[in-house]
């Protein structure tokens, strides 16, 4: 049986068989199998190269120090193509902990942690300005009642955020950058920082240590805010865990333990379903256990959680609302907080609190989940030095 296919403005004819028809498409599906194999291997080459290329880079011409412009993320392909190789243990920051000039720090003899020397990794970003938008969408995120001319104290954590991303997505970093678990957070504020919404700023961002421990690597990294007479008026230091492919249930995380405190005030807080997002977008942390159940599911959530950032922001808010006095305008002032389990979202936490005391009113809090009181994160604040 013969087919006929008309091409009518040419008015060419062909004839051909069912074999001729079978035979060509067996011929088709073998070019695109073949074209599928040839583009796979070229990827592969290039993804080699590209190895090479940045092994060689790394080794011989690491820059000490790059501004946060040249350290934003990368591309989207670009970014799952280096957290995959992370994940698959294919990065050389996963086969070289030290790298070439680099020597390993002898570990604490009562710890089994491995210490490992920080890497040339430092951005230095000068002449930086607020950037009034997030400013705006933070207040709102995390329900500022204070000063409007006054910065929230844990904000300017949200400044560092693409230059850790930065980091975290090299191939050469030493953590897996998706699904990194925020262990604690160190901030400390020298000086009033109104002046930040109007004048320059420089920025710096450090890595300070990494610590090889049984449930994966923890990365320390410091964090700076610098005045127009380089003088410094904000800091901070952040502790991750990138976890490793065998999870022990040992605790591990150098976290400080809850204190015993008599409770003095107490405050719900409502954490509504679309909170991840906002404050991604206030943020520009995109991480995707906190964006939508969807996303949180590719990193083993069942459901959104709330940012960690977000919890310890909105505790201090309330803290300082409530107990102005005590800590309005008085500086050094010092917050500390190691964040315990996440809150799931839409979901609610209590805010408790003692009484500030002494001259520094040093003051314990914790936020806990509402439904069976777990520990979301505990801390403290003071001014001054203990």
């Amino acid at each position: 049986m013969q087919a006929l296919f008309l091409s009518k403005p040419f008015n060419i004819v062909f004839y051909t068989s069912s074999p001729n028809l079978r035979h060509l498409a067996a011929l088709g599906v073998t070019m695109w199998w073949t074209l599928l194999y040839v583009a796979l291997s070229l990827l592969g080459l290039s993804a080699v190269l590209e190895l090479l290329f940045r092994h060689l880079r790394i080794n011989f011409e690491t820059p000490k120090e790059q501004t946060m412009a040249e350290l934003e993320p990368q591309s989207i392909p670009r970014f799952y193509f280096c957290a995959v190789m992370q994940a698959l243990r294919m990065s050389p920051g996963r086969f070289y902990p030290a790298l070439l000039g680099e020597k390993m720090t002898k570990p604490d003899p009562e710890s089994s942690a491995a210490f490992y020397p920080p890497k040339s990794e430092k951005m230095v970003a000068t002449e930086c300005s607020m950037r009034h938008d997030k400013l705006w969408m933070y207040r709102k995120c995390i329900g500022y009642s204070g000063d409007p001319k006054q910065l929230p104290p844990v904000f300017m954590s949200s400044y560092f955020n693409k230059a850790l991303i930065a980091i975290g997505s090299s191939l050469f970093s030493r953590i897996r950058i998706l699904g990194v678990v925020h262990l604690q957070q160190q901030v400390t504020v020298y000086r009033d920082l109104r002046f930040l919404i109007r004048e320059n700023f420089t920025a710096t961002l450090i890595s300070e240590e990494y610590r090889e421990t049984p449930k994966g690597v923890q990365c320390l990294v410091r964090a700076g805010i610098y005045d127009s007479n380089d003088l410094l008026v904000w800091e901070a230091l952040v502790t991750g865990l990138s976890l490793g492919p065998k999870r022990k249930s040992s605790n591990t995380a150098p976290q400080r333990q809850p204190e015993d405190f008599t409770m003095y005030k107490e405050e719900e807080i409502k954490a509504p379903a679309t909170i991840g997002l906002d404050f991604a977008r206030a943020t520009q942390d995109y991480q995707p256990q906190h964006l939508n159940q969807w996303t949180a599911q590719l990193v083993g959530f069942s459901r959104p959680i709330a940012h960690g950032l977000w919890s310890m922001a909105v505790a201090v808010d309330r803290i300082m609302t409530s107990e102005r006095s005590s800590f309005e305008d008085r500086y050094p002032l010092h917050m500390d907080v190691s964040f315990k389990r996440p809150l799931v979202l839409p979901g609610k936490a209590m805010l408790q609190f003692d009484k500030p005391s002494g001259a520094t009113s040093l003051t314990n809090f914790r936020m806990l989940n509402s439904k069976d009181s777990s520990p979301i994160l505990v801390g403290r604040m003071h001014v001054g030095e203990l």
